[in-house]
């Protein structure tokens, strides 16, 4: 009889922990959902173009640098390259449209997804090497691909070191050129980027395939002799993270209306290696938020005319003092003052 009546009591306690659970989940989403219309409706309303303009390069910085972050906490790689993803897809997109006559669509499909494929092939012969030898080769097909721009054989389609002008009839998603070069109406666009593709971030990091990932980053061999393959799981990491960077950079000659070599450059890599550490790179929101303070601190620093000099001590600052970036930090500081209240509450 008592057993009986501690099975029922247990199963009530049972609901009543999935029905807080399930009302939580429904509150986080409501708060996200709040967020999301509000980022992509206020700002239109209550910032200058100026700073729109800077938000917006803030966040295609910060998606740049979620590719990033992605890699290296999730199998322990550092991109060195991102950058020939980031532009090359923008000259892809370019020629596409000028040479091959294709339209604008259709130049953005063939761009994206001869990206994808390059960085399948690149991704092939080089995730098996050791974290050092990767982030070098990386570094090294970027910068072949940078300097590939400038040959003279090829400045027909890449026209050297002037650039290409990315100007396009028609309509892209129902935007026209006019509407993505418009800061008002591509703030919305860059902000719902953010969103989906850290939400997909965040879906694979929680999902069995990011648990196979770290694991191989934790002990590669042990997951060898448990049955898992390694190789796969790093190449289709890789391509992902690529396809991230692949969007960035369309979203970002759609916008500038302009490619040239230094968004093949060098620079444009460090850049969202530092915005990720600067946001933190064990979360989805970090790198983001990362490049929108990047961007901004950038137009700071610039107007006192020490960019570089203010820019490299704001970096070390960051890194001593919040080794796990400004979102890591803050979540760190969330989970440590639960923690104190929770012993407090124990004491009395």
């Amino acid at each position: 009889m008592s057993g009986g009546t501690t099975t029922r009591v247990d199963a009530r306690g049972g609901s009543l922990f999935a029905g807080s659970a399930s009302v939580r989940a429904l509150v986080y989403v409501a708060l996200a959902a709040l967020l999301f219309g509000f980022g992509a409706i206020a700002p239109t309303h209550l910032a200058s173009e100026f700073v729109l303009r800077i938000g917006a390069g803030g966040l295609l910085l910060g998606m740049l640098a979620l590719s990033v972050a992605f890699l290296m906490s999730q199998a322990g790689l550092v991109v060195l390259g991102a950058a020939s993803v980031y532009g090359g897809v923008g000259y892809l997109f370019a020629i596409a449209m000028s040479k091959w006559d294709l339209s604008p669509t259709a130049a953005l499909l063939f761009a994206f997804c001869t990206v994808i494929a390059y960085a399948a092939v690149l991704g092939a012969l080089i995730v098996r090497t050791n974290p050092l030898a990767f982030m070098m080769l990386t570094l090294a097909a970027g910068e072949m691909i940078s300097h590939s721009v400038m040959l003279e054989g090829l400045r027909d389609y890449t026209s050297g070191a002037d650039g290409l002008v990315v100007t396009f009839k028609g309509a892209v998603f129902g935007m026209t050129a006019a509407d993505f070069a418009n800061a008002t109406q591509f703030w919305p666009i860059a902000w719902s980027a953010a969103w989906i593709l850290g939400f997909a971030a965040f879906a694979v990091r929680r999902s069995r395939f990011g648990a196979i990932l770290r694991a191989i980053q934790e002990n590669e061999e042990r997951m060898r002799f448990s049955g898992f393959g390694t190789y796969l799981p790093r190449l289709a990491a890789f391509v992902f993270v690529n396809a991230i960077a692949d969007v960035c950079g369309l979203l970002h000659v759609l916008n500038s209306g302009f490619v040239s070599p230094e968004s093949l450059g060098l620079s444009v890599s460090t850049n969202a290696l530092v915005a990720a550490l600067v946001g933190g790179v064990a979360n989805s929101t970090g790198p983001i938020a990362g490049g929108v303070l990047f961007a901004f601190a950038q137009d700071q620093f610039g107007a006192h005319g020490f960019t570089q000099l203010l820019t490299g001590l704001a970096v070390v600052v960051f890194i001593v003092l919040l080794p796990r970036g400004v979102i890591g930090g803050l979540i760190e500081g969330a989970r440590r003052r639960s923690v104190l209240s929770s012993k407090r509450r124990r004491t009395a």
